[in-house]
């Protein structure tokens, strides 16, 4: 007799079936495939050397949404942007060398 394999037996009185799921890393859009990512470093290079710096960073924020304040269910405020914790004194950390500004948000 063949036991059906989506069922455990712990005993002969109980058995528990096994529910087959995926993480929720598995349900995520696949990510950029290197050759993509180059392709939108180029075009960001572009970008920073053909456009001054106001038009460039309107062209990178484009369709970005301010973070908004909320209250945590216990009642405790939150801060009202990331800009609060960036200038934080306790939170702020300053980066070690020189990044590639290109390549930044990837």
């Amino acid at each position: 007799m063949m036991e059906d394999s989506s069922i455990v037996r712990i005993d002969r009185k109980t058995s528990i079936v096994r529910i087959d799921r995926k993480t929720s890393i598995e349900s995520e859009p696949r990510t950029l495939g290197f050759d993509k990512i180059q392709f939108a470093r180029e075009a960001a290079r572009y970008v920073l050397k053909t456009k001054n710096i106001e038009e460039a960073m309107r062209i990178f924020t484009e369709g970005l949404v301010p973070v908004a304040s909320s209250i945590n269910q216990n009642g405790d405020e939150m801060m009202d942007s990331v800009e609060d914790l960036e200038y934080s004194e306790d939170n702020y950390i300053r980066p070690q060398g020189p990044r590639d500004c290109v390549s930044a948000p990837f």
